[in-house]
């Protein structure tokens, strides 16, 4: 500014002063709730509620949010429940390797329980296999003596009849969910142990 009237240079300082002053910094939370401080305010922004800064850091406008809609308050009950969730499961994933680094020495320990585990339950389906047989038996012999008399057959027959055909129908619901439980313990150890080998740091 060499070369300026004392009193042009004096209003150029004063005028950038004022620009300077007048210019705000404003103080929001965005969507992600991280705090934005930013000499302008985005219009996705608008009516989230912000704070206007004056240079020193101090607030001097403070604009409210607007009340949230109806709508705006189920997405953000939704996006609560979710981080709530994502949260629950990060912990319970937590929890469930501290188990499994405590449970286990090594990968052959793992396989052990594992085979112990399927020896029980194929023991539990072979001692189902055996009453099918026999409530098979039962309502063939029922069956045999309600032919000997189609028109009046035994009281006690028809119930035998009944009862091993309701016998049947139960164990064949259990049969089938041994039968998928076999698979389960196979998946659950199999996911175990690739788990164990990447906290162990295993290849």
């Amino acid at each position: 500014m060499n070369g300026l009237p004392p009193r042009l240079v004096l209003a150029v300082v004063l005028s950038m002063a004022t620009l300077s002053v007048g210019a705000a910094t404003y103080r929001y939370v965005d969507d992600k709730g991280r705090v934005i401080y930013s000499d302008t305010m985005p219009p996705q922004q608008a009516g989230k509620g912000h704070q206007e800064l004056a240079p020193s850091g101090r607030v001097v406008r403070e604009v409210e949010r607007v009340p949230l809609t109806e709508e705006e308050r189920r997405r953000a009950e939704a996006a609560r429940r979710e981080a709530e969730e994502a949260k629950r499961r990060a912990l319970e994933a937590q929890r469930r390797d501290r188990a499994l680094l405590s449970s286990y020495t090594s990968e052959a320990e793992i396989d052990l329980v594992r085979d112990r585990a399927l020896e029980l339950e194929q023991l539990r389906i072979t001692s189902l296999e055996t009453q099918m047989n026999y409530a098979s038996e039962k309502l063939a012999k029922a069956n045999a003596a309600i032919a000997k008399r189609p028109d009046n057959p035994a009281k006690v027959h028809l119930q035998m009849r009944e009862e091993a055909q309701s016998d049947l129908t139960g164990i064949a619901l259990h049969l089938a969910q041994a039968r998928k439980n076999l698979e389960a313990i196979r998946v659950k150890y199999d996911a175990d142990k690739q788990r164990y080998r990447e906290l162990k740091g295993l290849r």
